[in-house]
């Protein structure tokens, strides 16, 4: 479960910015206990546009890639990512900082990272279990260095005549703890594994997740279970597998490169998403089904609203979290109502996933679907600085107020000033 996420100097973020999923308020409602913490079940992010408010996901994204060494840092001439805010001369060079506090079980991690293209300047990790923090590492560039002797996976590198560890400067302390099956590191590469992070506009990208997960029946049927209660009139949903015409594989460059290894292509599938909707006859009796192509003959809604449905699923029911960027386009505020309503349902969320997403859709800012703690504000200042604002953090707003009017009045800020223009 995530209990809080920090970064600065980010894209557009130049200062620390912190969400934080712990609860701020005393409503009762839409929130979990673990341990002596309470956590929300979801937060919503709003913000003019080029507010900054996608750069928060997608920093908790950039820390995710790096923990998992999705860029390949092997040898200590590769070069790390960087993405620093450009405009300060202050920061455009200037390292970037990111750190996470999390539980795994009931063990409370607190761990982060100061990194620029080449260095890894500082990084540490703290472990609560009982209720008092233990550093396990902390290791900062030209400063003595410390590995906690019970982290018995990372002491081993650890130079304990000159308090330092033995470790590439572009390389996390993480990644080498691993290599050996350190038991606390690879827990916490797993827990980053279970943060789902997706694109609400650009949904094509994890359509094949959603199509290796209709190959399993029992997931096919929760997905159709699913997608009905959206009640967007489908019947059913089929993966068809048909072969591919020959005249279509001369065209593909792949053939000849098979062909110059003289290798015979036969059998290539082509795999397509069917939906089936009831057909009735002239006096609106069911005479049987009909059978469209998803991605030509559905509307971007019904096609998103599926695509969507296996990480939603496997979130659900693995207790993992979901950040999703612009959640609301091209879904009807309804759907999109009954996709947060799932997350906020203990009947449904038994394992207290967690759901993070931006929208401009202003008719979701109701206090009977989000608390004061739930609802965040990214708006930039003049210097095109990122601030991240908690409307929690509002003096004077009760927590039956109406949010959605008071938003759109400009009472929390986060909105476009528009200007004047004529011709």
């Amino acid at each position: 479960m995530l209990v809080q996420f920090s970064v600065d100097n980010y894209r557009s973020i130049k200062d620390k910015v912190t969400l934080s999923m712990m609860t701020s308020t005393k409503d009762k409602e839409r929130c979990f206990k673990i341990r002596n913490y309470e956590l929300l079940n979801s937060a919503v992010i709003y913000g003019a546009n080029a507010s900054g408010k996608s750069n928060v996901l997608s920093a908790m994204s950039f820390m995710k890639n790096v923990v998992l060494n999705k860029m390949k840092v092997i040898q200590s001439t590769d070069t790390l990512p960087h993405d620093p805010f450009k405009l300060n001369t202050a920061t455009q060079d200037a390292s970037s900082t990111f750190e996470i506090i999390f539980f795994i079980g009931t063990a409370k991690y607190r761990y982060g990272f100061e990194m620029d293209t080449t260095t890894v300047y500082a990084e540490w990790l703290y472990a609560d279990e009982k209720g008092k923090e233990a550093k396990l590492f902390y290791r900062e560039a030209d400063e003595e260095e410390y590995v906690n002797p019970s982290f018995k996976e990372g002491y081993q590198f650890f130079d304990k005549k000159n308090l330092k560890i033995n470790i590439s400067k572009n390389q996390l302390f993480l990644w080498k703890c691993d290599q050996n099956d350190g038991e606390i590191s690879k827990s916490i590469l797993n827990w980053f594994k279970y943060i789902n992070i997706i694109n609400g506009i650009s949904h094509d990208g994890y359509i094949n997740y959603t199509m290796q997960q209709m190959e399993h029946e029992d997931f096919r049927t929760e997905i159709i279970k699913f997608v009905k209660t959206a009640d967007i009139g489908l019947e059913d949903i089929q993966l068809e597998e048909t072969d591919i015409p020959k005249d279509m594989l001369e065209k593909l460059m792949a053939l000849e490169k098979l062909k110059e290894n003289n290798i015979e292509v036969i059998n290539f599938k082509q795999v397509a998403i069917n939906t089936y909707h009831r057909k009735f006859d002239e006096q609106n009796n069911a005479v049987g089904r009909e059978v469209f192509e998803l991605d030509k003959e559905e509307s971007l809604g019904t096609r998103k609203f599926f695509k969507m449905s296996a990480p939603i699923l496997n979130t659900l029911q693995e207790g993992k979290i979901l950040a999703i960027d612009e959640l609301d386009a091209s879904l009807h505020p309804m759907l999109t109502m009954h996709l947060i309503k799932l997350f906020h349902d203990p009947k449904v969320n038994t394992k207290n996933a967690q759901l993070i997403f931006t929208t401009h859709d202003t008719n979701l800012l109701k206090p009977h679907l989000f608390r004061r703690d739930q609802i965040w504000f990214t708006e930039k200042d003049v210097y095109g600085s990122t601030h991240l604002n908690a409307l929690a953090e509002f003096k004077d707003v009760r927590k039956d107020a109406d949010f959605e009017k008071e938003y759109i009045q400009g009472k929390y800020g986060a909105i476009p000033y528009l200007g004047k223009f004529e011709f």
